[in-house]
Order: structure tokens, then sequence, then C-alpha cells
């Protein structure tokens, strides 16, 4: 599979398990306390930000390798 692939199914799947966390650190925060919540939410709001240039940066490297040969 291609590396924008990858990139979108990440993209996609990263976006949704951050919003559910968003609300689980939310729930946390309203309850006073700082968890595991917020700590996924941010290491899956990482993932949704740099999944897509990552993918593209790949997309962009195979195709010059490809044109090279």
């Amino acid at each position: 599979m291609r590396p924008i692939a990858y990139g979108l199914i990440i993209f996609f799947g990263s976006g949704v398990l951050w919003f559910l966390f968003s609300v689980v650190a939310a729930l946390e925060w309203i309850g006073g306390t700082v968890g595991v919540g917020t700590v996924l939410m941010y290491v899956f709001g990482a993932l949704f930000f740099f999944s897509l240039p990552v993918a593209i940066a790949a997309e962009i490297w195979r195709w010059i390798k490809r044109r090279r040969k």
C-alpha cells in the first residue's frame, strides 16, 4: 500500500481517538484530576497533526526515487 493511504488511515483513526480522549480528558478535568485521558489526547492529537505531512513527504520521496530509475 502507498504511504498516502497509511497516512489517511492514521489521520482519520487518530482524529476519532483524539475526539474520544478529549471528551475523557474534559470529564477528568471536571472531576479535578489529570490522568491518562489527557496524555492520550495529546498523543493522538500529535498523530492527527503530523500524519498527513509525513505521508505526503514519503510519497514525494517515493516519487523522486522512482523517477530517477
